[in-house]
């Protein structure tokens, strides 16, 4: 398993939840778009999620005896603005890139750290340091040059 498949199922699993993710990583045009498009800001971030909770309900679609749909949503990370809030943060990028995963994943479970009292923020930290392995495995992206 690679590893940023396997810190996904540790977060899904740390959550008690399950279902399939997308993770998609895009560059800074691709990413620009799609702040815009959904945001309406008009640059790029480092992750976007998209929630299949909030999309429009297909429930009613698919074959006779079909099971409903377990799929959690899609993550959208661009690999250079993580690399980019790293380098601002003075982290390597791995941990930072555990950090954008964790935080996508969380918002397709429902955390919003813009609604809530600092509790997305707080499971954030928790999970960084329960998965401390599975975030070590994670690459130092390309064009790092801290040398971590």
């Amino acid at each position: 398993r690679d590893p940023v498949t396997a810190l996904a199922m540790a977060v899904l699993a740390a959550e008690d939840r399950v279902g399939g993710v997308v993770i998609a990583l895009i560059d800074e045009s691709a990413m620009a778009d799609l702040n815009g498009r959904y945001r309406g800001v008009e640059e790029p971030t480092d992750v976007l999620s998209f929630r299949d909770a909030d999309a429009e309900d297909w429930s009613d679609v698919g074959l006779p005896g079909e099971e409903a749909s377990t799929d959690l949503g899609e993550v959208v990370v661009c690999p250079t603005v993580v690399r980019r809030y790293a380098a601002e943060e003075g982290v390597d990028s791995g941990r930072q890139m555990a950090w954008t995963l964790i935080h996508g994943l969380l918002h397709l479970l429902g955390y919003d750290h813009e609604t809530d009292h600092g509790e997305m923020r707080l499971r954030e930290q928790e999970l960084l340091e329960e998965l401390t392995v599975l975030v070590r495995a994670l690459p130092v992206l390309e064009g790092d040059t801290d040398g971590s």
